[in-house]
């Protein structure tokens, strides 16, 4: 499991940091709206939950305390996320209202820590962060120096192989792999908890 950054949190608490609120916008929303997008939430159900959520996080996260396990702030999104669908559904005129069905489900599942909902909130939670992470960290590097690392890190293909393919030596595919993965690990020490 990939565990939020500490350090995003701490900067988020402080509403003068407008920056901080951004950053955690820009890595959380689009993760939010994709994710019930993906569970068949309708547009105008999934906006006006995510506001919900936010609105929520932004108030409670001060409150918030962190017990230094992996995965502490990604539960408690999620069972933010489940309580403001509850409430978003209680708002809504009718139980027959258009995707009424799926949020019940939604809220239901994502309450409870064994379904097979909240199993893939956290497998795509921790993908989403491993490819935002990826993603910055690309345009770091030679075209050549990413391909190396991609095959023999992302695909699993064999070093011997990958240098044979890119005409580059054993050693530097290494080195590229070193190198890419150094840089990941400074990103992910900003990103992540350990």
């Amino acid at each position: 499991m990939l565990p939020t950054s500490l350090g995003l949190l701490e900067s988020v608490r402080d509403h003068a940091n407008g920056d901080a609120w951004a950053r955690f916008h820009s890595i959380y929303a689009p993760y939010l709206i994709g994710w019930l997008r993906r569970q068949a939430v309708p547009a105008h159900d999934a906006d006006d939950v995510l506001q919900d959520v936010l609105r929520v996080v932004a108030l409670e996260l001060p409150a918030f305390t962190h017990n230094r396990r992996p995965g502490a702030f990604r539960c408690w999104l999620r069972t933010i996320l489940a309580h403001r669908i509850r409430d978003y559904r209680r708002r809504q005129r009718s139980r027959q209202a258009a995707g009424g069905e799926v949020l019940d489900r939604l809220a239901d599942q994502l309450a409870d820590e064994r379904s097979d909902l909240t199993h893939a909130w956290e497998r795509e939670h921790d993908q989403y962060v491993v490819r935002r992470m990826l993603a910055g960290i690309e345009g770091d590097f030679q075209p050549q120096t990413w391909r190396a690392f991609w095959l023999v890190v992302v695909d699993g293909r064999e070093p011997d192989g990958v240098a044979g393919e890119l005409h580059l030596s054993v050693e530097s595919v290494y080195a590229a792999k070193s190198r890419v993965l150094t840089r990941l690990r400074e990103v992910a020490a900003d990103f992540l908890d350990r």
